[in-house]
């Protein structure tokens, strides 16, 4: 079984023996899609493919809202194919991936504008894991 170490509002969380926790399976998947999508794709110079382009093709356009917000729904979509890509080549190289922590299929990508305060948004993600259950979550970014 595969495992990451937890991480809580941007930093290490610390488990009941006060040593680093750890999440899996299920909870794993869902770190790993906040963990995408909250990265600036080209953030990290030694894997510039990982993250998502969201941030730095929405700011400070002047489209609609439903327009922006289907480019970032396809954005998302293709950053979500590229970490179940990356999963497939784990185990390509023999690396133990449990079904509840990869993705099947993309089910749902929801990315609400917030009518208050135009630079928010809302982003509702639900997948299907290989182990045919669905796992969501959601994340509120600035842009």
């Amino acid at each position: 079984m595969s495992f990451d170490l937890r991480v809580k509002d941007g930093d290490l969380a610390l488990g009941s023996n006060r040593d680093l926790a750890t999440v899996e399976n299920s909870e794993k998947l869902v770190q790993d899609v906040l963990k995408l999508i909250s990265t600036p794709i080209g953030s990290n110079p030694f894997f510039p493919w990982y993250g998502s382009p969201i941030e730095r093709s929405l700011i400070g356009t002047p489209f609609e809202t439903n327009f922006i917000e289907s480019i970032a729904t396809q954005q998302l979509k293709s950053s979500l194919e590229t970490l179940q890509n990356l999963q497939k080549e784990q185990l390509k190289q023999f690396q133990l991936v449990t079904p509840q922590e990869q993705i099947a299929a993309v089910q749902d990508i929801t990315v609400q504008r917030n009518t208050i305060d135009p630079r928010f948004f809302r982003i509702l993600i639900t997948v299907l894991s290989k182990a045919f259950r669905q796992v969501q979550t959601s994340l509120t970014v600035r842009l």
